[in-house]
């Protein structure tokens, strides 16, 4: 029988010394189409996160300092690996292979990850069954008759 993998995908931030890590993203996907279109997905926009534009709306107006064309842009290089289709075939063909994929980017105060590691699973994943309430169980019972109420009484 052959054997069945799920990708553990995650976007990760190292500073450059080695003493702090984040995990800024996160998402098990079934299929290593579905871990390389996340992948690639998350790449993009933490790209626009990192050189927002000066109009973004969720910058209310803060004041930018416009990096020197001779610093790292790892916004620009998640922005050209995440557009290339080679790129994003050559993930395809590294999680056929079973084997994790890497890329790294590097700015003045830390590094992004994006990673995606082949998981083993051992039983396929299932599909919820859609079933239907069954009649008097739950909250979908039928409204209860309140008897002990004289309703002749209160209509006249």
């Amino acid at each position: 029988m052959p054997r069945r993998y799920a990708y553990r995908c995650e976007l990760l931030a190292r500073s450059l010394d080695g003493t702090y890590e984040a995990i800024l993203a996160t998402y098990r996907a079934p299929t290593p189409r579905l871990a390389a279109r996340w992948a690639r997905d998350t790449a993009g926009r933490y790209a626009e996160l990192l050189a927002p534009a000066p109009a973004a709306p969720y910058l209310g107006g803060a004041p930018l300092i416009e990096a020197p064309p001779e610093g790292p842009r790892p916004d620009v290089k998640l922005h050209a690996w995440a557009d290339s289709d080679e790129r994003y075939d050559g993930v395809l063909r590294t999680l056929a292979a079973d084997h994790t994929y890497a890329f790294t980017v590097t700015d003045y105060g830390a590094r992004y990850e994006p990673r995606l590691n082949p998981l083993p699973v051992r039983r396929p994943p299932q599909t919820p069954e859609f079933t239907r309430p069954v009649a008097g169980r739950g909250r979908h019972r039928r409204p209860r008759v309140l008897s002990h109420f004289p309703t002749a009484s209160l209509c006249r």
